[in-house]
């Protein structure tokens, strides 16, 4: 009963270990690193953002294509991407 009590007490110890070596670890980044950090981010948002816009501005264009028609299940037209599928890698 004693093994059971000590290896309940030593899953809480084990974690601020860990925790306390990862704090340790980490370290501020420099301004060198700072700027290709932000420099990449800022390039993430213009890619993604031009591709939103692309896709919305497609989607808008079969939009107004599909407005003359008298079908209103045309009118329903929306663009599915599956973004998070392909950040993840489909994983």
């Amino acid at each position: 009963m004693s093994d059971q009590v000590k290896e309940l007490l030593d899953i809480p110890r084990e974690f601020f270990k860990d925790g306390t070596q990862f704090i340790n670890r980490c370290t501020k980044p420099d301004q060198r690193e700072f700027i290709k950090i932000s420099q990449a981010v800022g390039i993430g948002f213009i890619v993604m953002g031009t591709i939103g816009y692309f896709v919305k501005l497609s989607t808008f264009a079969r939009f107004n294509t599909n407005a003359l028609r008298s079908s209103t299940d045309d009118l329903l037209c929306t663009v599915h991407i599956p973004v998070n599928n392909i950040l993840v890698g489909g994983a």
